[in-house]
């Protein structure tokens, strides 16, 4: 008992690794390209190997300088500080991860991740990780309870099973424990995939790296999308998943029970998941499947008070003519102890066109979510109903405070839906000459007025806004109790205030513009490229075929942004950041108590940086950025300083 977890969790992999050196059983894997190395495009190993040992190094540092102070929390007064070094990821993703994988038959195979955290926020302490007294430790019975043992490294995820068999009548896979990545449809169990509008200036955790620097830039501009891991696109799913493929006459099926990443956590209190697909392949690719999600969690111990949802459709994938045509169709609904909530239908219908047809591709895509089909699982979020949260919430109670609160009137990127929805999207992609241009465009309206809130996202400078708040996603914060913090963002929300008695009467409006443009050239026979992103948003009581581009709109959002790239060496490329956003809102939304007048915001970012190839699996990526935010009408909500990153990054 003298020696704690983490001794033990070390002994353990310096065993692997002995056992790798000694006994010659890890195949040479250096030509081998998955996400977990950084390399791509994914590959599998030619030969049986019996044990495996891969994972990557992060050093992540972020040193953000704000000669003014800007209020964090209202009501503690909480303040930033005027220099602030971080040396790691709050983002609750490690700094060392190292997988290990055993394969003991072709059939069969098994893994699990190690994780190691460095937090570094300036505090001197008299040790790094003191040791835990007898008394403190957790019981078996009870391991999550006392004080961590190893609280600096441990198992991430849990342990993964893994089995494929064979058989004349098809194949047969299964996943248990641990967290495994799976989707089922779009309305069902998926993530948000968009249209790859996006910018690579600050580089994601989870980006590989590629043998040649600066090869993301040129997946961009070539495919209109870089390369993603294996959870791109993936719901985490803790349970049992069962699989068949290539099943007689076309046919297929999977299933899942256990937990989800909405719809976990360690409380004994039941809460189960479970769902899956059936699925009837014609022709080459064209398909017909029927697919569910359900979720029961037990909010006592009685098991007399029910929370969960469910969700049916039918999914139809087929081509003609130079066109294909994707349909989801279903229905469902939200389950509380407290009220009683119907049944909703939920559609999603996309129409491709393609360059058989037009000479450039051209999708259409309808969708109509009712306000009571919950589903955080799906590629939609809930903006309608409050979601009790019982799980993992010790001081929860139904309806508590403890509630995983909606998005209210969302303002969203084009392709991501809400429930309480319906709208109409149109995307585009084409040449002109040297110039490859994606382009979105989409109108939508509320179904019933739920809310008299609008909530939006600040692209410019988004990911420094959320890194004022560290560690955990509190709500109603800011100078004015106005932003949430969620995941990578802190949004903002404005209050709609031609009601009645403080309820909606409006059904709100939206018209969403987007549009990305890629162009790549030599400068001095070397590489130059400049993505344009702009992303033009508003939302109005009347519904418009165009933009409300006037004080007509409740609130308006212009955001563009640039980014270049120059490949100075071959190990080496310049890059170089300008954002530009501003955002208005009109006299029907909330105004400030002393200027009367309602929101007026300007925010900047200027930036610079440079990629640096120092081998195969190892990079090293630098960014500074001059940062710059004001709201003339809410003058408490402004900041204005510069913040540089360090990311060292290597795979092994």
């Amino acid at each position: 008992m003298k020696k704690t977890n983490t001794i033990q969790i070390l002994s353990v992999f310096g065993w692997l690794l002995f056992s790798f050196n000694v006994f010659g059983q890890m195949p040479d894997t250096s030509s081998v390209l998955d996400w977990t190395r950084g390399n791509f495009p994914k590959e599998k190993d030619p030969e049986l190997y019996q044990l495996k040992a891969t994972g990557f190094y992060r050093f992540f540092a972020t040193h953000l300088s704000l000669p003014d102070p800007y209020i964090l929390d209202q009501n503690s007064g909480s303040l930033t500080k005027k220099n602030t070094l971080f040396i790691g990821d709050d983002a609750q993703l490690p700094n060392l991860m190292v997988n290990v994988s055993g394969r003991p038959s072709k059939k069969v195979s098994w893994g699990f991740d190690l994780f190691m955290f460095q937090f570094l926020n300036g505090e001197i302490n008299s040790a790094y990780n003191p040791a835990v007294p007898n008394t403190d430790r957790p019981p078996v019975w009870n391991p999550l309870s006392g004080a961590r043992l190893g609280g600096n490294m441990g198992l991430n995820l849990g342990l993964n099973l893994y089995g494929s068999y064979y058989t004349k009548k098809g194949t047969f896979n299964i996943r248990m424990g641990g967290i495994h990545w799976y989707s089922i449809s779009d309305l069902t169990l998926g993530n948000f995939k968009g249209y790859n509008r996006f910018l690579l200036n600050e580089r994601n955790p989870w980006d590989p790296i590629g043998k040649n620097i600066g090869v993301r830039y040129n997946q961009m501009y070539e495919n209109g999308a870089v390369y993603q891991d294996a959870r791109w696109g993936e719901r985490a799913v803790q349970g049992l998943i069962l699989e068949g493929i290539g099943l007689p006459n076309g046919w297929s099926f999977g299933g899942m029970y256990g937990k989800t990443e909405l719809n976990g956590g360690f409380l004994t209190i039941p809460n189960v998941s479970y769902g899956g697909n059936l699925k009837k392949v014609y022709k080459k690719a064209d398909y017909i499947s029927f697919n569910t999600l359900n979720n029961n969690t037990w909010v006592d111990s009685l098991n007399t008070l029910k929370l969960g949802f469910n969700v049916f459709t039918l999914e139809w994938l087929g081509t003609f003519n130079g066109m294909q045509a994707h349909v989801e169709v279903g229905t469902g609904r939200y389950i509380s102890p407290i009220n009683d909530y119907p049944w909703g239908e939920a559609i999603s219908a996309k129409l491709l066109f393609t360059e058989k047809v037009i000479k450039f591709p051209l999708e259409l895509h309808y969708y109509r979510i009712s306000p009571y089909v919950v589903n955080n699982n799906a590629v939609f979020w809930n903006t309608s109903i409050i979601e009790s949260a019982i799980v993992d919430r010790p001081n929860g109670g139904v309806q508590s405070s403890s509630v995983l609160t909606p998005f209210s009137s969302s303002m969203v990127s084009i392709g991501q839906m809400t429930n309480n929805r319906t709208g109409v999207n149109l995307n585009t992609a084409f040449k002109i000459g040297k110039v490859a241009m994606s382009m979105g465009y989409g109108v939508s309206s509320e179904i019933d007025a739920f809310q008299n809130r609008i909530t939006f996202s600040h692209y410019v400078n988004q990911l420094t806004r959320s890194r004022f708040w560290r560690w955990e996603f509190p709500q109603n914060i800011g100078p004015y109790e106005r932003y949430d913090k969620v995941y990578r963002d802190a949004y903002q929300k404005v209050t709609v205030t031609d009601d009645s008695l403080g309820f909606s009467v409006n059904p709100k409006k939206f018209n969403q513009l987007e549009i990305h443009a890629k162009y790549r050239t030599k400068l001095a026979y070397r590489n130059f490229f400049v993505f344009f992103l702009g992303r033009y948003n508003t939302a109005q009581p009347e519904l418009t075929l165009l933009p409300a581009f006037s004080e007509k709109a409740y609130l308006r959002q212009y955001n563009t942004e640039m980014e270049l790239y120059y490949q100075v060496a071959k190990p080496l490329f310049l890059s170089m950041y300008l954002g530009y956003e501003r955002v208005l809102g009109n006299y029907q939304t909330e105004l400030n108590t002393e200027t009367l007048r309602p929101l007026n915001q300007t925010g900047y970012g200027i930036g610079g940086g440079i990629d640096v190839s120092l081998s195969k699996n190892a990079g090293l990526y630098v960014r500074h950025r001059w940062i710059s935010f004001e709201d003339t009408s809410f003058r408490l909500d402004q900041f204005k300083g510069q913040e540089t990153q360090v990311e060292l990054k290597v795979f092994f």
